[in-house]
């Protein structure tokens, strides 16, 4: 079977995330695409530890979802064997277009998005891939971000079921 992004395992990752709000809206997100496996908080802070984790926490179990709270971004790779980790950004010289980085991405990808307003440090970016959305502008939020990367990956994923049937369908014919 060839290897394609409708095999990928795919996570929406909150990085430090701040306001309770847009932990549960991207959550929403995460739950609301079908090619999105499980949400996961990295590093969260004050009143979205305190308020927004315990609410996403209810709407996963309700969902019969998955939900997970990490504290270093690491931890994708060690405890979830995540092999690809996407950070996404609004700008940055070191970024590459999203949908060039589609054909690299086997197995499992992390896709990781600023919700909050600290950037992403150095250290963490080291253990994954710089990205952006080429298209938008530099104001767009996490949860349009979110949103826009989880759509090119479900499209990516269907365009490739397609290639995979047109390939099977004119060997049958052969």
């Amino acid at each position: 079977m060839e290897r394609g992004c409708s095999d990928l395992k795919v996570y929406l990752v909150a990085y430090a995330p701040t306001s309770p709000h847009r932990l549960v809206d991207l959550a929403k997100i995460a739950y609301s695409v079908g090619i999105v496996r499980g949400f996961i908080v990295v590093k969260p802070v004050g009143i979205a530890a305190q308020v927004g984790v315990p609410e996403v926490f209810r709407i996963a179990y309700k969902l019969g979802k998955n939900f997970l709270v990490l504290s270093h971004i690491n931890e994708l790779k060690e405890l979830l064997s995540i092999s690809n980790i996407v950070f996404m950004v609004q700008s940055s010289k070191e970024a590459n277009d999203v949908s060039r980085l589609l054909d690299k991405l086997e197995n499992s990808v992390a896709i990781v998005v600023q919700a909050g307003e600290a950037p992403f440090a150095r250290e963490d970016l080291s253990h994954g891939y710089i990205a952006r959305i080429q298209e938008f502008d530099d104001k767009l939020s996490p949860n349009a971000v979110a949103e826009a990367t989880a759509s090119l990956l479900k499209i990516y994923a269907h365009l490739q079921r397609c290639d995979s049937g047109s390939s099977d369908i004119l060997r049958q014919n052969q």
